[in-house]
């Protein structure tokens, strides 16, 4: 069923980021031909330039290779058809300067492949919107119309050097259907497909413009919003959660989410992607219908004795350590503090003062064994 984006009136000041296959379309209507825009043969208006610059930056795979086979039907390796194409486009500036005119890019590339490089014999052109089909193509999954892994993979990719440059922040949300491998096994793959085809849509009728959706694999969707904290990324995701149940009650298909937010949980784009994905399979642990993602969460240490010269906060964290654990001095005297993002979930830790004495926390009053014959302190992080 139809239903409104996602997001409350504070979260709709974004910025667009992430060229969609929906603009470059408009711009078809619109009468433009991307390739005589990028070529420089035409001069669009200020947006529209804007709009195509983006599908440059933000090209797939293939790009230049499917501008020659546009202009020229043959194809070249990605690489290759690059240099070709700026070879191509230096070629046109001296053969217009000499000529007086704007000889345009079509005439360009086929002399400069067929005449000066040898490349081609008797070319034959083909239609305009092929172009804009290989790049759909090259971007996109077959079955949702979403964009597919590698497009993914690319783009996340630029949004880390975007974010890195601009001190930015956004999130990550790693999804994935409850019950769908069951359905898909009873019920066949035609039923299931039809399932992730009504996902899909629910994803994009729900997100902003300037999110991303892309099939990363099966029946697992990543979505990147721009600009977004954990926060409002969990509030969007669980309302995502909400109309999933709605719409797919009468299947018993759920949806669990796990979000990762740069960089405060990864830094580079692999790192998102596995924390993205560990806080959803904690979701499916916790009986999934859910959003996990990882709690900020403070533990101090407040000592009477005389004060240590170090002190650790040692446990079963994985990534914590001796080194890892390291505390601060808080500004109050005595205090010792260390700042961690944790998953739902119960962890045992110690605190390890001076390198050498070990105690437990006085604050948690949950203890258990540590597996050395002592007694440890026991955190809880709840699942909201």
């Amino acid at each position: 069923m139809p239903h409104d984006c996602f997001y409350d009136a504070r979260c709709t000041k974004h910025d667009s980021r992430g060229v969609r296959m929906d603009e470059i379309e408009e711009l078809e209507k619109q009468g433009y031909d991307i390739i005589d825009i990028i070529a420089g043969d035409v001069k669009p208006a200020r947006e529209v330039q804007y709009l195509v610059d983006r599908v440059v930056k933000n090209k797939g795979g293939d790009f230049y290779g499917g501008i020659l086979f546009e202009l020229a039907s043959v194809r070249f390796p990605e690489d290759r058809a690059k240099a070709l194409w700026q070879e191509i486009l230096r070629h046109k500036y001296i053969i217009s300067e000499r000529l007086g005119r704007n000889i345009g890019v079509r005439v360009a590339t086929l002399d400069y492949l067929e005449n000066i490089k040898k490349l081609i014999s008797a070319p034959v052109i083909i239609p305009e919107t092929e172009f804009a089909k290989t790049l759909k193509l090259s971007t996109t999954d077959d079955l949702t119309g979403l964009y597919n892994r590698r497009y993914l993979n690319n783009r996340l990719r630029a949004m880390v050097s975007e974010a890195q440059a601009e001190r930015s922040r956004f999130s990550v949300l790693m999804m994935d259907l409850d019950g769908f491998k069951k359905f898909n096994d009873t019920q066949g793959h035609q039923a299931g497909d039809l399932i992730l085809q009504e996902f899909a849509r629910v994803l994009r009728e729900g997100l902003r413009k300037s999110d991303m959706v892309a099939r990363y694999g099966g029946d697992e969707m990543v979505c990147i919003l721009p600009l977004t904290d954990k926060f409002i990324a969990k509030t969007v995701a669980s309302k995502i959660c909400e109309q999933v149940r709605k719409d797919f009650s009468e299947v018993k298909i759920s949806l669990s989410t796990g979000i990762a937010e740069y960089p405060t949980d990864a830094a580079d784009d692999e790192g998102l992607i596995l924390q993205s994905d560990a806080a959803m399979y904690r979701a499916k642990a916790f009986g999934g219908s859910a959003v996990s993602y990882f709690h900020p969460v403070e533990i101090t240490y407040r000592h009477t004795e005389p004060g240590p010269g170090d002190v650790a906060c040692v446990g079963d964290f994985n990534r914590w350590n001796s080194k890892k654990g390291m505390m601060k001095p808080d500004e109050k005297p005595g205090v010792w503090k260390v700042s961690l993002d944790l998953l739902a979930g119960k962890y045992k830790y110690k605190f390890l003062i001076d390198g050498s004495k070990w105690v437990t926390d006085p604050s948690q009053v949950e203890c258990g064994d540590d597996g050395f014959g002592g007694m440890c302190s026991v955190l809880s992080v709840r699942m909201e």
